[in-house]
This record gives structure tokens, sequence and C-alpha cells, in this order.
């Protein structure tokens, strides 16, 4: 496989909000890891699109913004996180492993929409199988 390196999509942050959108449209395989600090309590979900354009990720999801959230699956235990549910953490930092099932996907997201606490990094690491 060849990998694209990793890729920062939030870098410690500390409030609700969007990453730092990142394409992937040449990744057969996407594997995220979401780390956090201080006594992290909150939800991050995960985005996604499969539009040639960059989606606004900070809007709404329309017919012209094409964007969703997606599932991931944990690498600890195989278990599916839907997208709209996301990852919750109350008071206990965390270190994660997920991995996208890309079905087409070209670019991916992060959001922390609900934030009480701590320091949120997630970076993603796109994958190419060689053939």
């Amino acid at each position: 496989m060849k990998s694209y390196g990793e890729m920062p999509v939030l870098a410690a942050k500390g409030a609700t909000g969007i990453g730092t959108p990142i394409f992937v449209g040449m990744a057969t395989e996407i594997k995220i890891h979401l780390a956090t600090a201080s006594s992290a309590s909150g939800t991050v979900k995960f985005a996604g699109s499969d539009s040639d354009d960059l989606p606004d990720f900070s809007a709404a999801k329309s017919p012209t913004n094409k964007w969703d959230y997606i599932e991931v699956i944990d690498n600890e235990d195989g278990t599916a996180i839907d997208g709209d549910t996301g990852v919750t953490l109350a008071g206990t930092d965390d270190h994660r492993n997920f991995t996208v099932n890309v079905d087409a996907l070209k670019w991916f997201n992060a959001e922390i929409t609900a934030w009480v606490a701590g320091a949120w990094t997630v970076t993603v690491i796109p994958y190419e199988e060689s053939r």
C-alpha cells in the first residue's frame, strides 16, 4: 500500500467547529487517529463528500453543498460507529484508531459538534492499494 502520509484535520481544538478539509480522492482506504488531552468531554463526527468541488462543511448540507457525516469502524473491536452519532467522550482522554470505507469519497473532514472540555486532535492517513 502506498501511504500519502499523516494529514492534520483538527489540531488540539478546544471548541466546537470543523477542521481542515482534506482531499482523499486518491485513497482506497483511510485511517483516522483521534487523540485527546485535558479531560476531553464532547463529540466528534467525521464527514465526507463525493463531490468534485470542495463542499462547505460549515454550512448546511444541500443539493449544491454535498456532504454528510460518515460511518467509521473502530479498529479496537470492529464496531461500526454511525456518522450521525460520532465518537463521544465524557471526561476521559483517549487515543483511538478508525478506518473509513471510502466508497468514492473525495473530501474528508471532522467536526466537534458538542464540546465541553479538552483538546481534540484528528489526523488522517490516506492509502492507495498497489496494483
